[in-house]
């Protein structure tokens, strides 16, 4: 730890009380700058993860910590209350009943580990306090009104008047253990104002939730009267603007913890089942773990964990974050690997291709698996299988899925040809097939080409292929759509390669798309159109 800045100004929300003499209350919002958001967020978990927490030594370099806030306040652009002595560990270490919050407005608040948001409150009494003839600096900024018993109230007189505010954070800090107390000043945040020339904007409702990010994952083995069991547990990680949305709930709306943490957990490659997440309510970047809401890990499972944030108020869900777990990674190309995540964080993987050679070319029955995955994914519908099946050569649950749906047919009435290789056109095709199913209203497999026109005009048709003479007609529409939309690449030169056309070609599996690009082509799909 080095230095500190404060970015934001507090946000302030004035309540008035109409039955007090100096009931008015003023609430201050502060958002954590990003740069000790890990640290403030994150300490209040390590003893639950680790018993000699030297993994919270490692990433924060700090053996224990204390963050405050402290705000000041002018009066019509005049003179801040800021004294050198608030720079006094003395100061922000005396007892809360001896500041002299009544006089100069600073405040010592500690930020708890347990809040992603933290606010001060304030109440007219405190701020304009007379005693022994001294008189609160706030005296000259209030109005009074005689209610109906004759009592005088006091009320801040901001159709005359402006109020500023403007905080900072310090964090004092142990760096090793029984080491010096080392303290952090943050420089003062922009001034916020409110009142007659008021600068303070409206905070904005969120309209989406970014979705978190996982690392460290690792499972702990514990132990409870001679039983084993393991834990998960992992770093999580909130992006900034999540606090941005937080605020809005919590100073504009009124809401309190609005958002929550819902994890899953994937045991030895099966289904994703929903996890136990302690005080899910807590968001911020910190150490955490996931059990099984029912039953135990076993310390030699392989597991798998996906997160994602949620705002039942707002109506706002965040997309899965990435999956991390002790699993082994993709045996995939390397361009691939980024890519393959993203389609396991939205569930685009099919189990039967789990732990297989995805480099490999991709069977019209694994395809078909990676369809029905896409096809729930944009449509939130479970696939169902086909009561009654049609072909005589595969009993597949997905290949019988995808019929169902109405995103595949066979190579004839009976025959499914479910081991047959797909090439890229293929692919490009039975893909476009799951978008139009979902996106199309009325599209039946049997009757695309009634859509054919309205189709066309979903895209602007790109140049085409230096190779699009190869492209077989039927194909023409879904490849350039999917080209449109970044969804599928040529190899280079602008050609396509859409189908191999000589026994050569055929021979050296030229144009045969792989499960790898299957996959990442499902994911694009979901990222661009979606």
């Amino acid at each position: 730890m080095e230095s500190l800045t404060r970015h934001a100004p507090p946000y302030v929300v004035y309540e008035r009380d109409e039955s007090d003499s100096f009931g008015d209350y003023l609430y201050l919002w502060y958002n954590a700058p990003a740069d000790i958001t890990e640290l403030q967020k994150a300490g209040g978990l390590w003893n639950e993860m680790e018993s000699d927490h030297s993994g919270f030594v490692a990433r924060f370099g700090v053996e224990s910590y204390n963050i405050y806030v402290q705000t000041d306040c002018r009066i019509d652009g005049g003179a801040w209350q800021y004294r050198a002595s608030w720079d006094s560990p003395d100061f922000w270490n005396d007892d809360e009943d001896n500041l002299p919050s009544y006089l100069t407005f600073a405040v010592k608040e500690g930020i708890s580990s347990d809040s992603a948001v933290a606010y001060g409150n304030y109440t007219l009494s405190w701020l304009t306090y007379i005693e022994d003839g001294r008189t609160g600096f706030l005296d000259s900024a209030l109005t009074s009104v005689e209610n109906e018993y004759g009592n005088t109230i006091y009320h801040y007189d901001l159709a005359n008047h402006t109020l500023g505010f403007r905080c900072r954070m310090i964090v004092e800090y142990q760096a090793v253990e029984d080491g010096p107390i080392l303290s952090l000043i943050s420089n003062w945040s922009p001034e916020t104002s409110i009142g007659k020339n008021g600068t303070q904007k409206a905070l904005t409702a969120p309209t989406s939730i970014p979705a978190p990010s996982l690392e460290t994952f690792d499972l702990v083995v514990m132990e409870e009267d001679g039983v084993q069991w393991g834990d998960a547990t992992y770093y999580l990680n909130i992006p900034d603007n999540v606090y941005d949305g937080l605020l809005y709930c919590c100073a504009q709306e009124g809401m309190f913890e609005p958002y929550r943490i819902e994890s899953q957990l994937r045991i030895n490659g099966g289904d994703w089942t929903d996890a136990y997440t302690a005080n899910p309510d807590w968001i911020f970047s910190s150490y955490r773990s996931a059990a099984p809401e029912t039953g135990r890990l076993d310390p030699d499972d392989i597991v798998e964990l996906r997160v994602r944030l949620v705002c039942s108020e707002l109506g706002l869900i965040s997309n899965w974050s990435n999956v991390i777990g002790n699993a082994p990674s993709f045996t995939a190309s390397d361009w691939a690997q980024s890519e393959l995540a993203e389609a396991d964080s939205l569930d685009l993987i099919p189990d039967s291709l789990r732990g297989a050679d995805l480099t490999d070319y991709v069977t019209r029955a694994e395809f078909a698996a990676i369809s029905v995955r896409l096809y729930e994914v944009l449509s939130g519908e479970a696939a169902v299988v086909a009561e009654e099946n049609p072909f005589t050569d595969t009993t597949d649950a997905e290949v019988l899925k995808a019929y169902n749906v109405g995103i595949t047919l066979g190579t004839s009435t009976t025959a499914f040809s479910p081991d047959v290789l797909l090439n890229r056109e293929q692919a490009a095709t039975m893909l476009t097939r799951v978008y139009k199913k979902v996106t199309i209203e009325g599209w039946e497999i049997g009757k695309d080409a009634d859509f054919a026109e309205e189709f066309l005009t979903m895209f602007t048709m790109p140049a085409p292929f230096a190779d699009d003479a190869k492209i077989s007609d039927w194909a023409k529409p879904s490849v350039y759509f999917m080209a449109a939309n970044a969804i599928i690449k040529g190899i280079g030169d602008n050609t396509f390669a859409p189908r191999a056309i000589t026994s050569a070609e055929e021979a050296a599996g030229y144009a045969q798309a792989t499960r790898e690009q299957a996959i990442a082509m499902a994911t694009r799909i979901v990222k661009n159109l979606a």
